[in-house]
């Protein structure tokens, strides 16, 4: 499911948007453009934040109404009120003062409600107090009470069970279900330092690389294992009466799908060579079940060899100053000086560190057929290398079929998207 329009109103009491994402041309890219502090990087939070776990941010962030529609013709309506208590006889001067109420409804494109969510004050402080929410002693209880309201902020902003509570004590569980139907994505900017300003916490390239290895080895356990399966079961084929026949065209077609297999599999240190015979008319046979065999322990590794191919080629486009990337299970990827030397990976340039970590996130983490919400993919990277993102993303879109927003101050990454590109300064004149 797509997003096809986006409208937002006194988003932080100053701006309006209308945002419409199904272009002339179709395209599977939004680039998001404007000055400093027009809401870029909120409105990739906004759609970040359509999830069970992350809906209370519409409860933090000022607007008026939020007005989503989707390609399946249905519509999310995000309506934040605020009023006094009616009994009161003082005057407030501040919206802060007053009592909030947040109100999603999710409706079919001729107005039939399918469900809703609401947070009030009521159902928050309800949510806050019960016991089951935290899961722990009363001390526990305490300690969230005696936090500063910006770190229980934090806590509730990445909160499912928060969430689910609410739901469940309004019977309003059938909203979370409809939200678990939209899968995002959001790759935040300044990726090489955000994430480890933590003691001993490793940078995000480091991380790449180690999740690279653990998926690089599971892919080869698994094949291992897969293939004494198959070897296994290999003396009963040949033996049977009903053995299949092929023919020498058959064999060396197979063959040479089997060999480029192979040899992939050997480029990225997964399995080792084997010797493939020629066609033999007497024992044509046992090498066909053979063959076969291989093929089918071979596409164990499909999967992997598919993204990792793509990962590989997407680096090798970048040529990289005087290195080179080989893969490995050991190691997930190494880095090579064209002297050969091997460099650690805080070595390399931030621009190099970004363009990795961004790439590998692309390939190996997105969802298929989810929205991809990119805020400054031109961090640290050179002026050539920022031409190269639309292209990047037109070909990730592609394989993988998603809808990809970017947020981006670049003037490469604007000049070469240009039709794909709505500027948020253009678009509030246009309700003055």
């Amino acid at each position: 499911m797509q997003i096809s329009r986006l409208q937002i109103k006194n988003l932080y009491d100053q701006y309006n948007y209308d945002i419409d994402f199904n272009s002339e041309e179709k395209e599977q890219i939004t680039i998001l453009t404007g000055p400093n502090g027009y809401g870029k990087t909120t409105i990739l939070r906004i759609l970040n934040s359509l999830n069970p776990k992350s809906l209370y941010y519409f409860y933090v962030i000022k607007f008026s109404e939020i007005i989503i529609s989707f390609d399946n013709n249905t519509i999310l309506n995000i309506t934040q009120t605020y009023k006094t208590e009616t009994e009161s006889i003082f005057a407030v001067d501040h919206k802060e003062d007053l009592k909030k109420e947040v109100r999603f409804t999710w409706n079919k494109a001729d107005g039939e409600p399918l469900t809703h969510f609401v947070y009030n004050n009521t159902n928050i402080e309800k949510a806050l107090r019960s016991y089951n929410f935290f899961k722990g002693t009363y001390s526990r209880r305490r300690a969230f009470d005696d936090l500063p309201n910006r770190e229980k902020e934090e806590i509730l902003l990445d909160n499912e069970e928060f969430n689910e509570y609410i739901a469940k004590a309004n019977g309003q569980e059938q909203f979370l279900m409809q939200l678990k139907t939209l899968r995002s994505y959001y790759i935040p900017a300044n990726r090489i330092y955000n994430e480890a300003y933590e003691e001993n916490e490793k940078l995000p390239i480091e991380k790449v690389r180690e999740a690279l290895k653990d998926k690089m080895r599971k892919a080869r356990f698994d094949y291992l294992i897969h293939s004494q399966r198959i070897d296994s079961k290999f003396i009963k084929k040949v033996l049977d009466t009903n053995y299949e026949d092929c023919s020498q065209a058959s064999y060396n077609e197979l063959k040479a799908e089997v060999e480029n297999q192979m040899n992939t599999t050997v480029k990225y240190k997964l399995a080792t060579k084997v010797e493939i015979p020629e066609y033999n008319e007497e024992n044509k046979a046992v090498l066909f079940a053979y063959l076969k065999g291989l093929k089918e322990k071979f596409s164990k590794f499909s999967t992997i060899l598919e993204k990792t191919n793509l990962f590989h080629k997407m680096l090798t486009s970048k040529e990289f100053a005087n290195k080179s990337i080989e893969f490995s299970p050991q190691h997930g990827f190494i880095i090579k000086a064209d002297k050969g030397d091997i460099l650690k990976t805080h070595q390399l340039s931030s621009g190099e560190q970004n363009e990795i970590v961004m790439l590998y996130r692309l390939v190996y983490e997105v969802p298929d057929q989810s929205l991809l919400l990119i805020d400054e993919p031109e961090n640290s990277l050179h002026v050539a290398w920022q031409k190269t993102i639309v292209d990047d993303m037109k070909e990730i879109a592609d394989i993988k079929r998603l809808q990809i927003i970017i947020a981006t101050h670049s003037p490469s990454i604007v000049s070469k998207g240009l039709s794909m590109t709505q500027d948020l300064y253009y678009l509030t004149k246009m309700y003055d």
